[in-house]
């Protein structure tokens, strides 16, 4: 679905492989920004560079958990939530 959108994009548009998906990310970031609570669909519907790099991170062994939480909730609840984490329970994974 997704290379059959940059392709309509491409044909229809006269827009470059790397236009039409810098297109996609910009919409599809705005949309889970505006409706954080539709972020996973999106992700599903339209996958992004963003979202693989992001869920990548998120499972690798590097850093801390706590870095890693507003990388699996999109929006400002993930900000808010990992803050929180990190204050409440920053001592038991390492931070001060």
């Amino acid at each position: 679905m997704l290379e059959e959108l940059l392709q309509k994009l491409q044909s229809e548009h006269g827009l470059s492989a790397e236009q039409s998906s810098g297109i996609l990310n910009t919409i599809s970031s705005y949309v889970k920004e505006k409706f954080p609570m539709i972020g996973g669909m999106i992700d599903n519907i339209i996958p992004s560079a963003n979202t693989a790099n992001e869920k990548s991170s998120a499972s690798s062994g590097d850093g801390n958990i706590l870095d890693k939480i507003s990388n699996i909730i999109p929006g400002d609840a993930g900000e808010k939530i990992e803050d929180f984490a990190k204050s409440k329970l920053g001592g038991l994974f390492g931070n001060k």
